[in-house]
């Protein structure tokens, strides 16, 4: 399989998600803007679904780009990403219509959190035959480290402290409100070698690696 089809095969599924997401917001009978305020919780979970969506598009991006070929171990980390992605309209719409609920939060949580460790591990694959860098903690990234750590935290201060998961879901959104230039820059220091070994740097943020939500 090329790397074209996998980024296109790819980018038609997260775009499918986002309108399933949308579509679970109802308009209201009523015309007037009072009518509106039980759609906010629901309008902002979709805002960071989005958000986190948006993300992945950008740096799954990065990843094919960066790839001169696709592995098995690419393909199919692949698809257990875009399957734990998939869940993420059924866990947006369960908060939106509870948003201090706990299992709603926990669901949403253990969701984006199965999707990062999905999309790292799919980063980790890419990242060895793009830049031949085997370590998966510096594959990772200090930013990949956090977003770990935010959505377990959602996940489980959703029953005792509610409004924490929320807090946990705007820091992600914060985080990476500027994306990460490492693949930029790693791609520079490569200087479109083929041979497909990474430049050491000397960068702090090496310390835990890459991992873009």
């Amino acid at each position: 399989m090329s790397k074209n089809r996998l980024e296109a095969f790819s980018d038609g599924v997260l775009a499918i998600i986002i309108t399933i997401m949308v579509l679970e917001i109802r308009a209201p009978e009523e015309a007037s803007f009072q009518a509106l305020k039980p759609l906010i919780p629901q309008l902002v979970i979709y805002l960071l679904s989005f958000f986190h969506m948006a993300i992945y598009w950008v740096n799954h991006h990065n990843i094919t780009h960066a790839l001169p070929s696709v592995n098995h171990k690419v393909i199919w980390t692949n698809m257990a990403w875009l399957f734990m992605t998939s869940l993420i309209p059924l866990a947006t719409a369960w908060v939106g219509k509870n948003p201090l609920a706990g299992p709603p939060l926990f669901l949403y949580g253990l969701v984006l959190l199965l999707s990062s460790v999905s999309f790292l591990l799919l980063q980790h694959f890419a990242w060895q035959i793009a830049y031949d860098s085997q370590d998966l903690k510096e594959n990772m990234g200090i930013k990949g480290c956090l977003t770990l750590a935010a959505n377990l935290g959602i996940a489980l201060s959703a029953f005792a402290w509610p409004i924490l998961s929320w807090v946990f879901m705007a820091l992600v959104m914060l985080m990476w409100f500027m994306p990460d230039q490492r693949a930029k820059e790693w791609r520079g220091k490569k200087g479109g070698s083929r041979t497909g070994k990474r430049v050491k740097k000397k960068s702090t943020s090496q310390a835990c690696g890459f991992l873009l939500l």
